[in-house]
């Protein structure tokens, strides 16, 4: 954590923050984000972080992130011929 920049730790804050209320099945709203981030020590948080992560990180959202399969990364070159 040492190594993150402050807007890092503020994404990371904030993320973690919506997924605790998804999980506790609350409303993920700016002002809820807002509160537990509070809650948690986390007051120096850039109050558009909320904002923008409850506009993009709804219950269905974040249900179809943990349930969806990662398909990330290119693969492996193909084999030369030869």
């Amino acid at each position: 954590m040492d190594k993150l920049t402050k807007d890092q730790k503020d994404e990371y804050a904030t993320s973690l923050a919506a997924i605790a209320l998804y999980d506790g099945e609350a409303d993920i709203s700016s002002e809820q984000i807002t509160t537990l981030l509070e809650a948690t020590g986390n007051k120096e948080v850039a109050a558009f972080y909320p904002i923008i992560f409850a506009n993009f990180l709804t219950a269905e959202k974040i249900s179809e992130m943990i349930v969806s399969p990662v398909s990330g990364g290119g693969g492996g070159g193909g084999g030369g011929g030869g």
